[in-house]
């Protein structure tokens, strides 16, 4: 268990390790969703057709036929991806049009449904159960075994008290894992494990490809589910751009907090992007140690990200204790950090 309050920083190289396409594979997965072309004018020769429905759906829900403004905005992204840091700086970069941005989030959300789908986190559907063997050799092991070392069976309660999470995927893998892991481990039913883990407080800055059922049985998209174009739209419009969550005066000030309150901050296949690391910097913080991954980061670049998590965390340098970036994966790095992180210093 934790005994400090600790908050997890997690990027796409965290669920890299169930499966999940890295953020430069993202890009190139969205540009051919994206990229729609027609031969005769209407049999579409590339471009994912759910995106293709999702869009007809759109232009019959507001009485338009003209698919074409949407059209070329996706071929506009597909050709911009191989340039582009990430998906998200593309869509900032045009955050001014709402074409792009809109057919932007329908490549999201059909990627990142698709990425569940076919992780090592993905269900059973005869019997909607996971194979948590499958992720043995992810991060979601130790940390599960960091979470409940010296926890028992009746005293759950409480268990995520010390522990946050700020994840900047669009996936909803940590809450899926952690329901199911926790009902086997435990031996308590699904509904009791969704209980405990409603208690977690868990922030998603770009949003999320929907709640889960059992978070929110209305308007829910069910983990890695089969989907329709019909149905993309709504659960696109549950992603949020950079420009959008800026806005998010609430969710900035929750991710803040979170990030202010921590007496440990651990960062999980985070790739320290400038603009995140505007969202999480804070304007004071108390004495805290810091841990993060740093995988096939170069020595000059982890020297300026140091100084720059050193810089996010508040005037004081003198409140952050230490900085410990490692060239690991981060299931690696869980099994080689696991004592620092949860016991006090």
């Amino acid at each position: 268990m934790f005994e400090q309050r600790t908050v997890f920083i997690v990027g796409a190289g965290a669920s890299r390790e169930i499966n999940f396409p890295t953020g430069a594979e993202l890009t190139g997965i969205i540009a051919n969703k994206v990229h729609i072309a027609f031969s005769n004018g209407w049999e579409p020769t590339s471009g994912d057709k759910r995106v293709i429905g999702a869009i007809q759906h759109h232009l019959n829900q507001k009485g338009e036929r003209d698919g074409n403004p949407y059209y070329h905005a996706g071929r506009a992204i597909a050709s911009g991806m191989a340039q582009a840091i990430s998906i998200d700086n593309y869509l900032h970069a045009h955050a001014e049009e709402d074409i792009i941005t809109w057919v932007g989030k329908l490549g999201i959300a059909a990627s990142i449904l698709e990425a569940e789908k076919r992780s090592t986190l993905a269900p059973d559907r005869d019997r909607e159960t996971v194979d948590l063997s499958a992720v043995s050799n992810s991060w979601y092991t130790p940390f599960f075994q960091m979470l409940t070392e010296g926890i028992q069976r009746t005293a759950l309660d409480g268990i995520f008290d010390n522990v946050a999470f700020i994840t900047f995927n669009y996936d909803r893998c940590i809450e899926h894992y952690l329901m199911h892991a926790i009902a086997n481990y435990f031996r308590i039913d699904h509904r009791e494990a969704q209980a405990l883990v409603h208690q977690l407080r868990i922030e998603h800055p770009y949003g999320q490809v929907g709640r889960l059922p059992w978070q929110n049985p209305r308007g829910s998209t069910a983990f890695g589910k089969d989907f329709h174009g019909q149905e993309l739209p709504e659960i696109a419009a549950q992603i949020r751009t950079f420009t959008e969550r800026i806005e998010d005066g609430d969710m900035l000030a929750r991710t803040r907090r979170l990030i202010s309150e921590a007496e440990v901050v651990v960062y999980l296949g985070f790739s320290y992007g400038d603009m995140n690391m505007e969202l999480l910097s804070v304007d004071q913080a108390g004495e805290r140690s810091i841990f993060g991954t740093s995988l096939g980061i170069s020595a000059p670049n982890k020297k300026v990200i140091e100084r720059d998590i050193i810089n996010s965390m508040g005037p004081d340098r003198n409140a952050v204790k230490s900085v410990e970036l490692a060239d690991m994966t981060c299931a690696d790095f869980l099994r080689a950090y696991w004592k620092p992180i949860i016991r006090w210093m």
